[in-house]
This record gives C-alpha cells, sequence and structure tokens, in this order.
C-alpha cells in the first residue's frame, strides 16, 4: 500500500457532480501486472445505498479499499461530496466504514469503542456522551453499554460496530461484508435494521457483497462487477427483471436460460437466449391447463432441494412445443422438438410451494412461462 500524504497537496477542487455524495471518475488500477479495476465509474447520491455485488476477484473490495483512501488508484479520480479525495489521506476524507469482523477495541466497553472516533476528532464530552448515548439507544444497546466485546453475542457486537461507523456522522459509510460473519439468526433481522437506521438518518452507504439476496434487501441500487468493471448498476427490480448480459444474468442465478435455436414456433430465434425468472415458471400437473400466452417446455425431473422457504426442482430440459395462433403442436413435432433439445440439455430450476404434492425424480413435468415474464438477449 503506498502512504499517503498527511494532508492534502492542493485545495480542494469542485466536482462536476457537486450534487453527488461519491462520484468515481475512471478508477484504473493494477496489483502485480493484473488488471483490479478497469476504468470504473460509479455515482452515489446522497442518502442513497448501493452494493457492490460481485464474485471474489472482481475488484470489488479494491475499489471500496480506494475510495477510503487505502489504496492509491493508477488513474481516475474520487470525489465526495462534491470534493476531489483522491490525492487526500483516510483520515480526511470524513468516512465511517464498517468490516466483516467488527474490529472492536477489546479493553474499551461498548459506549467508549462507539465514542472513541468523536474522541479522536477532539470533540467536546459532552457532545460525545450524547451522541453515543442516542446511538445506544438506535441499536437497542442501552443495557449493554458498560460491557466489554468478550461479554457481547456476534449480532451485539456488529451493531456496536455500526454504531461506532456511524458516531462521527460520516459523509460516506463504507461497508465490507459487514454481516457476513454472522450467523443467519442474528443476519437476517441486524440486515433490517440497518436499512431501517440508514433510513432514519439518511446516511449515504456503499456496501460490498457476493451475497446476491443482502444487495437486493438492502440497497436502492446494486452494481454488478465482474472482472474489473461495473457490468450494469440498477434497481434490484430492473436487475431481476432486465440484466443487461448473459453473463449477468447467470452471476444472478435468478433465471433459467433457454437457447433460442433448440426451441419451436413463435419462440425459435437463430442466436440468443430467452431468459426466464426461476420464480416465473410454473409446473402445471396433470389436469391444469396450459396458459393461453405462454412458452411451453417438457423437462425431466433431476432432484428437489428443500430449502428454508421454497423447494427447488432441478430438472433438464427436454423439448418445447410449439406455441402460436394453432395452439399446441401435434404429438410428433413436439417429439421431434423434444429429441433436438436432448441433444444439448440445458439444467432448469423451478420453485414450488412447500405444501406441494412434488413429483418424483425421473417424471417429465410440463413446464409454463408467462410471455410477459420472458427477457431476451442477443448473443
Amino acid at each position: 500500500m503506498t502512504l499517503m500524504a498527511d494532508t492534502p497537496h492542493q485545495a480542494p477542487s469542485t466536482s462536476p457532480d457537486a450534487d453527488m455524495q461519491l462520484h468515481v471518475d475512471e478508477a484504473c488500477l493494477s496489483l502485480g501486472g493484473r488488471t483490479v479495476l478497469d476504468a470504473v465509474s460509479l455515482r452515489l447520491a446522497p442518502g442513497e445505498v448501493v452494493a457492490l455485488l460481485g464474485p471474489s476477484g472482481c475488484g470489488k473490495t479494491s475499489l471500496l479499499r480506494s475510495i477510503a483512501g487505502l489504496q492509491r488508484l493508477d488513474g481516475g479520480r474520487i470525489h465526495i461530496a462534491g470534493r476531489d479525495v483522491s490525492d487526500w489521506p483516510a483520515q480526511a476524507r470524513e468516512i465511517g466504514m464498517m468490516f466483516q469482523h467488527y474490529a472492536l477495541f477489546p479493553n474499551l466497553s461498548v459506549q467508549e469503542n462507539i465514542g472513541f472516533g468523536l474522541r479522536a476528532r477532539g470533540a467536546q464530552p459532552q457532545a460525545v456522551a450524547a451522541r453515543t448515548q442516542a446511538l445506544l439507544a438506535m441499536v437497542d444497546l442501552q443495557a449493554l453499554a458498560s460491557r466489554l466485546p468478550a461479554a457481547l453475542s456476534g449480532g451485539q457486537r456488529q451493531r456496536v460496530a455500526l454504531a461506532r461507523a456511524l458516531a462521527p456522522q460520516p459523509r460516506l459509510l463504507l461497508m465490507d461484508e459487514p454481516f457476513s460473519a454472522l450467523d443467519e439468526h442474528f443476519r437476517l433481522p441486524l440486515r433490517r435494521q440497518f436499512r431501517q437506521l440508514q433510513r432514519a438518518l439518511g446516511q449515504s452507504c456503499l456496501i460490498v457483497t457476493h451475497d446476491r439476496e443482502e444487495a437486493f434487501e438492502l440497497a436502492d441500487r446494486v452494481a454488478v462487477m465482474l472482472g474489473g468493471r461495473i457490468v450494469q448498476c440498477a434497481s434490484p427490480r430492473t436487475l431481476w427483471r432486465e440484466p443487461a448480459t448473459v453473463a449477468v444474468a447467470d452471476f444472478l442465478g435468478v433465471f433459467n436460460r433457454l437457447d433460442a435455436r433448440g426451441l419451436e414456433g413463435a419462440w425459435r430465434r437463430e442466436s440468443g437466449q430467452w431468459l426466464a425468472p426461476i420464480e416465473a415458471m410454473q409446473w402445471l400437473p396433470a389436469g391444469i391447463p396450459w396458459p393461453e400466452d405462454a412458452l411451453r417446455l417438457q423437462a425431466r425431473l433431476q432432484a428437489v432441494y428443500w430449502g428454508q422457504q421454497r423447494v427447488a426442482m432441478e430438472l433438464l430440459l427436454e423439448g418445447c412445443e410449439r406455441w402460436g395462433d394453432a395452439g399446441v403442436a401435434s404429438a410428433s413435432t413436439a417429439t421431434a422438438a423434444s429429441a433436438a433439445a436432448s441433444q444439448h440439455p440445458r439444467p432448469l430450476t423451478v420453485w414450488c410451494d412447500h405444501h406441494a404434492s412434488l413429483p418424483e425424480p425421473g417424471q417429465v413435468l410440463r413446464l409454463a412461462v408467462p410471455a410477459s415474464a420472458l427477457c431476451w438477449l442477443p448473443d
């Protein structure tokens, strides 16, 4: 890590996006001869939560460290609250940070941990006490104010870390995998508590995570990072319905991919993929009629996986029935389509209700996807 000077080299300059709380402009970084950030640009509005979502090694943590002032960029600029802070040290950027593993001071009480940043900035004791008490109430830890971190649960420690990061009222809160070290029992309610607190304070926040559900639950917008680039930045709803590329769809894992060349009728195209959201794909048991406006498939059930909220059926696509003005294809056409599709079987996932009477592995099932739910992406 390259050390920076203790003070900025020049007077603060005004960002062309002065109304943005964060503006990353064409950030470039290489480490060990490998491109880590490839001309990354990102904007974050006041009070907004943006999640950097991507697999390990995609550059999301390096981007967060660069914004924090812990890593110097090779190129590009970073503006926080309208000021160019690219050459500023971390302590001058007025940011708060929350890490995966809490990083609490073990010799300080809960109350002392929360007030540490304010004391380090020279705040008056009365102001430190007032701000600390307010945050203790916000994170529901008043009764534990005098305890040391060793006497707290994982969820309580993370609430202390959150309150400590918020205490100096940072211009920007940076969170690096903040909840991933917690058991699910603590993780889910703490995520919701954080979101309520963030909204109440209007705190601008950038979160790094590899967890799609966490990103979708916490963020106003999600920036999907792949290979050192932000390939799509949009609301969770837009990502869910309109992924920009097949790579984004594959990473999100909420779509079934259908090779357009293996389909029949109105759905057949020369190149590209139909994306069918997993939650939109319906299993039609015997006796349930086909929807009028839908893509109709047959798939062989491979396995059933029981989850906490739903059952996932894993299938292999075997064929597609023709859909059009004439309705369902003849048996011979359906058989031909099945034979063509079986040469390149494609896995599918269908979610079912826990109370459904599920079929046995090996059975061929009828599946339907409403036309309105399908998304087309060319190769």
